[in-house]
């Protein structure tokens, strides 16, 4: 369905009257072409999804009137520890992580990182585009980029399971981690070229962190992100 993310506090709106002229209005008018009639889904990011319905449509301007509201749960309680790769790369890999309801990504400078966060703002649209395109009503937390993987180690503590993709054979077995319902995960990729062995060592001496390695040739990080998660749903039991 078309879609818009707002930030704007939509809650006593049921009935009501969003009148929009900016970016999505120029979305809506020029790419979806939309008219009277039409429905729209408003995304807020925070769980509420608010099905609206275009009441004028003008050159610039989109005025839509909200007809209902839903809450929905999150997908899951996955987040993502993300050493920086290319620029290009990046943006496919947290695109893919919004789209497959990573709930908050941690980005980090790993040993064999070639790039740094220089445009935050950049990142925060090309997860809006990723959104709107889905439909998740979620919008994922995105943290200031830190300088290493050990500066993550003091969020360790705050999740049940850690999964640390690896392609060496420091991979671990998964057996206890068979039901993770209600369980807060959180996934590490590494870059082009993947962590370096002694970050893997050092990671891999931390609580609760699992080596994981799929039976697949080598994976692009932006492909690797929706990859692992989709594992991971499917291998246990997650939400």
């Amino acid at each position: 369905m078309r879609a818009i993310y707002t930030r704007d506090d939509l809650s006593p709106s049921i009935d009501g009257i969003l009148r929009i002229n900016d970016d999505r209005s120029h979305h809506l008018i020029k790419v979806a072409r939309v008219k009277n009639g039409d429905e729209v889904l408003i995304l807020d990011g925070q769980g509420g999804r608010y099905l609206s319905e275009v009441i004028n449509c003008t050159k610039r301007e989109v005025s839509l009137k909200v007809k209902s509201f839903d809450k929905e749960e999150r997908y899951s309680n996955i987040d993502l520890a993300l050493g920086l790769p290319k620029r290009e790369a990046f943006e496919s890999a947290i695109k893919n992580a919004t789209q497959v309801g990573i709930s908050a990504i941690y980005p980090f400078r790993a040993e064999y990182s070639q790039w740094s966060i220089k445009n935050f703002s950049r990142v925060e649209t090309v997860i809006e585009s990723a959104l709107i395109q889905s439909n998740n009503c979620y919008f994922p937390k995105i943290n200031e980029e830190v300088n290493s993987l050990d500066a993550l180690f003091e969020i360790f503590s705050s999740y049940d399971y850690i999964f640390l993709t690896t392609l060496s054979d420091a991979a671990s077995t998964t057996k206890e981690a068979t039901n993770l319902r209600n369980k807060k995960i959180l996934i590490i990729i590494g870059p082009e070229g993947g962590l370096s062995p002694k970050e893997e060592e050092l990671v891999l001496k931390q609580s609760n962190v699992f080596g994981l390695k799929l039976s697949t040739p080598i994976l692009k990080t932006e492909t690797a992100v929706p990859t692992i998660v989709g594992y991971i749903l499917g291998k246990f039991d997650v939400k």
